[in-house]
C-alpha cells in the first residue's frame, strides 16, 4: 500500500475520530456547566427562601443587622451576604473575601439570579425581599460560590485532555507499527519480485548455456580424438603444434565445464567445519593456480570457529573471491580472515587495489558481467549462489584506506 493510500484509509479516519472525541468533550463540558448552573440556581433560590424567614424572625427580635449577617454567613457555600433597606441601601454586609462586596445593585432584580466575577471566581447572586413585622421592608442579597463547579469542570477538562493524549499515543504507536508492517511488506514484495526476476533470468541463462555446452562438447570430443591420432602419426617437428592444439582443446573444455557448473542447482551437503580449514584450502588452491600470488596472500587464523556448510563448495566460493582480489591488485597484498559474530560466522577478504566504482559494485555479482579483458563474469556470480544456498549473504564495499573488501556471512555451527 502506498503512503498516500495509507494516509487516506487510516490516518484521516483516526483524525476524524479524534476530532469527534474533542467535540463530544466540549459539548459534554458545556452541558455539565449548564446543568450545574441550573442546580446551583435552584439551590440558591431555596436557600434564599429559607433565609428570608430567618432574617425576618431576627429582625422581629430586634437583632442588629451585623449580628444577623454573622449568623447567616455560617453557611459554607455562601460567599457574601448583604442586608438592604427598602431603598436598597446597604445596612450591613459580610463577605468571605475580606473588604470586598461583589454586588451590583443596578443590575440586581428581585427574584432573579445573576453571575458575578470575583477574586474567588464565578459567584451566583440573588436579591430577595424580606417582610418584617410592622411592614418594614428589607432586601437580602446573597452570593453563592461556584468554586466546586469550576473545579469539577477543570477536572473534566483535564480528564478529556488526558484521554485525548492517550488516544494520540495509542494512535501513534498503532500507525508506527502499521508503517513498519507496510514497509516490511513492501520490502518483502520487492525482494520476492527481485528473486522472481533472478530465477527467470537464471532459467534463461541455464537453457542457453546448456544448449551451447551440448553443441560445443560433441565436436570438441571429436577434435580431441583427432589430435590424439595426429600426435601418434605426425613427425617430431610437428608435435609442438599438435600439443598446442590439445592444450587449446582442454582450455575450451574447462570453459564449457565452468559454464555447466553455473547452470547446475547448488545443493550443499552441510556439516560443521572448522573455518580455518576452509580458508587454508582456498589459499593453497589459489597459490597452486597462481604461484606468483603466494607471497602476497595473508591468512588470519580463526581458531575454534566452526561454520555450517559444504566444504568443497565453500572452498570454491572463497577461492573465487581470493582470485578476484589477487587479480584486482597485482602487486599489493591480499588478506583473508574470519571470526564469529553472534550466531553467524563472518569472512572478510580485502585487497589494496584501486577499488570499485559504485556502478561496478552494484553489478559485480551479475552473471557474465566482468571488467577484465580475459574474464567471463562467472566466478563471483557462482560464489553468490553458493553463499545464498548456505543461507548466507555476501556483499562488497570500498575498504577503509583504499581497496575493496568482500564480506561473507554464513551460519555458525
Amino acid at each position: 500500500m502506498k503512503r498516500r493510500n495509507a494516509f487516506l484509509f487510516f490516518v484521516l479516519p483516526f483524525l476524524a475520530v479524534l476530532a469527534f472525541f474533542a467535540l463530544a468533550s466540549l459539548f459534554q463540558q458545556a452541558d455539565l456547566k449548564k446543568r450545574t448552573e441550573a442546580l446551583v440556581r435552584e439551590q440558591l433560590s431555596a436557600t434564599a427562601g429559607i433565609l428570608q424567614t430567618t432574617v425576618a424572625h431576627f429582625l422581629d427580635e430586634g437583632r442588629s443587622p451585623e449580628a444577623i449577617l454573622d449568623a447567616i454567613l455560617s453557611e459554607k457555600d455562601i460567599y457574601f451576604v448583604a442586608l438592604l433597606d427598602a431603598e436598597k441601601n446597604v445596612l450591613a454586609w459580610n463577605s468571605r473575601y475580606e473588604g470586598y462586596l461583589p454586588i451590583s445593585l443596578r443590575e440586581a432584580r428581585e427574584g432573579q439570579s445573576g453571575i458575578i466575577d470575583s477574586p474567588a471566581g464565578k459567584i451566583f447572586s440573588v436579591l430577595s425581599a424580606v417582610a418584617a413585622e410592622g411592614g418594614r421592608g428589607h432586601f437580602l442579597y446573597l452570593g453563592y460560590a461556584l468554586t466546586g463547579m469550576e473545579d469539577m469542570i477543570a477536572r473534566s477538562r483535564r480528564t478529556s485532555l488526558l484521554l485525548a493524549g492517550l488516544i494520540l499515543l495509542a494512535g501513534g504507536l498503532f500507525f508506527r507499527g502499521l508503517y513498519r508492517l507496510q514497509s516490511n511488506y513492501v520490502n518483502k514484495a520487492r525482494e520476492a519480485e527481485s528473486e522472481r526476476l533472478e530465477k527467470e533470468r537464471f532459467r534463461e541463462i541455464s537453457a542457453f548455456t546448456s544448449g551451447v555446452a551440448h553443441e560445443i562438447k560433441n565436436p570438441l570430443n571429436s577434435l580431441a580424438l583427432v589430435l590424439e591420432l595426429l600426435d601418434r602419426k605426425v613427425p617430431a617437428d610437428a608435435k609442438g603444434d599438435v600439443n598446442l592444439g590439445k592444450a587449446q582443446v582442454r582450455t575450451v573444455a574447462r570453459i564449457v565445464d565452468r559454464f555447466s557448473r553455473v547452470v547446475k542447482a547448488v545443493e550443499p551437503e552441510v556439516a560443521p567445519l572448522p573455518l580455518d580449514e576452509v580458508l587454508r584450502q582456498a589459499v593453497e588452491s589459489l597459490a597452486a593456480e597462481v604461484p606468483a600470488a603466494r607471497s602476497r596472500l595473508g591468512l588470519e587464523s580463526a581458531p575454534g570457529v566452526l561454520v555450517f556448510g559444504d566444504r568443497d563448495l565453500l572452498v570454491q566460493a572463497v577461492l573465487n573471491v581470493l582470485k578476484n582480489a589477487v587479480e584486482a591488485s597485482p602487486e599489493a597484498p591480499v588478506r583473508a580472515g574470519g571470526r564469529r559474530v553472534g550466531k553467524k560466522v563472518e569472512v572478510r577478504v580485502r585487497d589494496s587495489g584501486p577499488g570499485l566504482t559504485p556502478e561496478v559494485a552494484a553489478r559485480v555479482f551479475d552473471p557474465f558481467y566482468t571488467t577484465k579483458e580475459k574474464g567471463m563474469g562467472i566466478g563471483l556470480y557462482l560464489t553468490k549462489r553458493i553463499i545464498e544456498a548456505h543461507g548466507g549473504t555476501i556483499e562488497v564495499r570500498a575498504a577503509d584506506g583504499g581497496g575493496t573488501e568482500f564480506r561473507i556471512e554464513l551460519p555458525g555451527a
